[in-house]
């Protein structure tokens, strides 16, 4: 399957945008999560290193994912073409999730706002990894903008690139890596030989959406008046480094330099408290700068789809 049509890119955008990303069981990323799940029972069960363990899960979901979906827009368009748009628009809105991600940060903020914590932290947990019944309001905000800024990447800019450059196949193996990443990659006693390769293969496949991400962010902030796009971009390249990730540090390095605010610190993740360093010389953030970060994202969102399709041309038209 070659890159998709620029209006179903569009169509795409504009749904997760309006709908969000709705819960329900046969949703492709839950369902790439089912065999996360299962294959994770039958590798573990294999006479294999742990590490070995996780790489056939790894490659056995990558495989089901791509021969799936190129069997259902093959059976899409034997029916008739316009079948064929109608999935490629349904699988290129499910792969972003952007709308879903204002949503539940809209969510947290409102809770925050209202002064109930509880509701708040509830709320958190359902986007991020690490405990958050011990967190206190300036911790939720921190995580909830660090969360946002590594959403914008994950969630929008990685989708859009690859949903760009390699159609809906690439962009399914991508929302895959991710999936598995977010059920398997933790490096903690269970995980860490067994999430190797899923983590290994998010972070490769991550490199290039992060450090566009950065870019883009950049430009969005310059257009929205809150800061310089060298200064987003050089407080992204100095900050990045401090995150354990090889890409989440530059979204949110960029919306440190965006917004002049102080991310990272002390959290927990399954009852022990890491220690991680501050980012950025700035107040730590409050309502209002997650507010600001909620406008820069959604910014962000729409020149990422303008890129993507200045790199749909670049591929698709004939010189």
């Amino acid at each position: 399957m070659g890159p998709l049509q620029p209006l179903i890119l569009v169509a795409a955008a504009l749904l997760d945008v309006i709908l969000g990303d709705p819960h329900y069981p046969l949703h492709p990323v839950r369902l790439m999560g089912y065999a996360t799940s299962a294959g994770e029972k039958l590798c573990r069960s294999l006479p294999l290193s742990p590490r070995a363990q996780g790489t056939v899960l790894v490659l056995g979901v990558q495989s089901l994912v791509l021969t799936v979906t190129l069997a259902l827009l093959n059976l899409a368009h034997g029916i008739h073409p316009w079948m064929k748009y109608t999935l490629e628009t349904y699988l290129a809105y499910t792969a972003l999730a952007g709308g879903a991600l204002w949503r539940e940060v809209e969510g947290i903020l409102k809770s925050v706002r209202e002064g109930d914590m509880k509701r708040a932290k509830e709320r958190l947990s359902w986007l991020v990894s690490r405990d958050t019944e011990p967190m206190e309001e300036k911790d939720i905000l921190i995580a909830s903008m660090e969360t946002l800024a590594e959403n914008t990447n994950d969630g929008i800019v990685g989708p859009l690139l690859f949903l760009a450059i390699g159609g809906i196949p690439l962009a399914m193996v991508y929302k895959a890596a991710d999936t598995m990443d977010s059920m398997v990659g933790y490096k903690t006693p269970p995980y860490l030989e067994f999430g190797w390769a899923a983590a290994r293969l998010d972070d490769l496949l991550n490199l290039i959406p992060a450090r566009l991400t950065v870019i883009i962010m950049a430009f969005s902030a310059w257009f929205l008046g809150l800061s310089s796009m060298g200064k987003v971009i050089n407080t992204a390249r100095r900050l990045a480094p401090l995150h354990p990730s090889p890409n989440s540090g530059y979204p949110e390095g960029a919306m440190v330099g965006a917004l002049d605010v102080r991310l990272g610190g002390p959290c927990y993740y399954f009852g022990e408290e890491i220690q991680r360093p501050w980012k950025g010389k700035g107040p730590l953030p409050d309502a209002y700068s997650l507010e600001k970060g909620l406008i820069l994202s959604r910014v962000t969102f729409l020149m990422a789809l303008l890129v993507t399709m200045g790199l749909y041309l670049l591929f698709c038209l004939p010189l």
